[in-house]
């Protein structure tokens, strides 16, 4: 690399290079509820970015030229290795570097990354972006010889004045850059700063993230090994499924207040008497993640101690003497899921997973009717003669819903769908395709049940969190809850609850009938679903809290219920 600076000044192509390496990504990133979002996030990481630079650039001039060039060269190494990178991964997985993606190459063994090299690295796509670098760093040591280097210091009122907001603008923008994410996340939300938009804020942020999930799964290790309690369960005969669906938006489901004929096989047997269809059931964030680690454990959103304080409750389950199988469609051990999606690491901690499980899946299927299959196929080795506690946790409806059902399992068209919205062809598609992929998790479920049918059995449904589907704006997935609008709650959080008594369970158990028919209309939230499940097995544990659980007597509906976003449902 030449000289491309001396203490007299800077180089403004360098310092322009450095801005435009770093801002690149951020134009893959533009997102926002309201057009103007995107104005203001692009206007405001120019102006970051180009202050960091030209400080960057400052600073190094103050070395002697041999060490100026050397950091400048290293300097460029990693801004472009960063900005190559994360245009890779939006590009390639609609993902930016996060805490997930941290968590992820932590958790990568040597065979995934081959798999990954030869699959994605080695691919013309690639080759392209690493070409194009190539010649952007040309480009740019080309034009460094061709002009005059700028003053360190700028001499005019105008400079001085630019370079005074500029340091202002990092001088004050440090405030965010705390040692703790929550902190550095309120903070930004009480003063609406548009760092939030910016992707080194957030990669530090998730580089944070990511330190405090290992505390956690440290935590949770602990919590779990030193769990001694001597566990009674009175239930010394039924099995008990759960089913955690994804991504269902239970208003699009017409077993609540959805339109479309979405599930006619549940509806047959809802009208049999033995299914029971909870109004009024929220999730307590919109993530998977979030969610799984709140309803396995025994903690409630709000209380004192977190999650991973709590004992999860397959481990009770376990010192009663149930055995429990979890087969996931979307996590299987070192395979993870074919998003690359790491972010449900916790299960792959083997000081978690062997004290949960008795046996837990190691594939994942294009199709969850294929996982169900194989359940069907392997139970005879994966079950004891009675009290098996079976998860079942599906791909459900999670986008892109059009892979989520095979295409012989089509029924909605674009052109059955109907809304107020002025929607695009594509639009309609997308609603189609997610009224498809749930009427697909209708027949799912509905196999499962009857691999169950003729057994002294208790299913329970539901789904880790809604998903908005045009429901009433135009949007298509899941926001940022603590900023968005109260409505979007609904959507994104209204999940379906069900649970299904067999004949063999409905015939001994009367008044369990009769308790769930009771409890339909009342409001919960599924950070308590342990305290549901103890209470249909009649689990005796000082985890238990009668209070919590739904189909108890001694139930407190909440009036309000809390998120983990420490926002109110609405």
């Amino acid at each position: 690399m030449p000289n491309i600076h001396n203490h007299k000044g800077i180089n403004p192509i360098v310092c322009a290079a450095m801005t435009f390496l770093l801002m690149l990504p951020e134009l893959f990133m533009l997102r926002g509820q309201i057009w103007w979002e995107a104005v203001v996030a692009t206007l405001f990481n120019v102006c970051f970015y180009a202050a960091l630079s030209y400080l960057i650039c400052i600073l190094f001039s103050l070395a002697k030229p041999r060490v100026e060039r050397a950091l400048h060269i290293v300097c460029h190494s990693f801004l472009v290795g960063y900005s190559l990178s994360n245009v890779f991964l939006l590009l390639s997985f609609n993902r930016h570097w996060d805490a997930y993606i941290l968590q992820f190459l932590s958790e990568t063994n040597a065979r995934e990354s081959s798999e990954f090299v030869h699959t994605f690295i080695l691919s013309y796509h690639t080759l392209g972006l690493v070409v194009f670098y190539a010649l952007f760093i040309a480009a740019e040591l080309g034009g460094v010889k061709r002009v005059k280097p700028w003053p360190a210091w700028a001499k005019s009122k105008v400079g001085r004045a630019l370079e005074i907001a500029g340091m202002m603008l990092l001088v004050s923008h440090a405030f965010f850059f705390g040692s703790d994410a929550m902190t550095n996340d309120d903070r930004v939300g009480m003063v609406h700063s548009p760092i939030k938009r910016n992707a080194i804020w957030n990669l530090y942020q998730s580089v944070l993230m990511h330190k405090s999930f290992a505390q956690e799964f440290d935590r949770c290790a602990q919590t779990l090994q030193s769990y001694k309690e001597p566990v009674l369960c009175k239930e010394q005969a039924a099995d008990f499924v759960l089913i955690i669906g994804e991504s269902f938006n239970r208003h699009m489901s017409n077993l609540y207040d959805g339109a479309y004929d979405t599930n006619p096989r549940l509806r047959q047997r809802l009208a049999g008497g033995r299914l029971f269809v909870f109004r009024d059931v929220i999730a307590s964030d919109n993530g998977t993640t979030q969610n799984f680690k709140q309803f396995l454990s025994t903690a409630s959103v709000g209380q004192a101690r977190q999650w991973c304080d709590a004992p999860l409750f397959p481990l009770v389950l376990r010192r009663c003497g149930y055995n429990v199988v979890f087969l996931s469609n979307q996590f299987a051990g070192a395979e993870m899921d074919k998003r690359f999606n790491a972010s449900m690491g916790f299960f792959n901690d083997p000081r978690i997973a062997s004290l949960l499980f008795d046996y837990r899946g190691t594939r994942t299927f294009a199709y969850d009717e294929q996982l169900v299959t194989y359940y069907e196929q392997q139970r005879k080795t994966l079950e004891q003669p009675k009290r098996n506690f079976v998860i079942f946790h599906l791909y459900g409806q999670h986008q892109r819903a059009s892979e989520r059902f095979p295409e012989g399992d089509t029924y909605f068209k674009s052109g059955d769908i109907r809304s107020t919205l002025n929607l695009s062809e594509a639009e309609r598609q997308s609603v189609a395709d997610y009224l498809n992929a749930t009427r697909y998790n209708d027949l799912v479920v509905d196999h499962i049940i009857r691999l169950f049918e003729k057994r002294n059995a208790i299913v329970l449904c539901f789904a880790d969190h809604g998903e908005e589907v045009y429901n009433y704006r135009h949007q298509l997935g899941r926001t940022d809850l603590a900023t968005d609008v109260p409505r979007a709650k609904r959507e994104q959080l209204d999940v379906p609850f069900l649970i299904y008594l067999t004949p063999s369970y409905a015939a001994v158990h009367s008044d369990m009938v009769a308790r769930l028919r009771a409890a339909e209309g009342r409001p919960f939230m599924t950070d308590d679903l342990s305290h549901v499940i103890f209470d249909i097995l009649g689990v005796r544990t000082r985890e238990f809290v009668a209070a919590k659980s739904l189909i108890n007597a001694q139930y407190q509906a909440p009036h309000k219920r809390l998120l983990q976003i420490k926002k109110w449902y609405e």
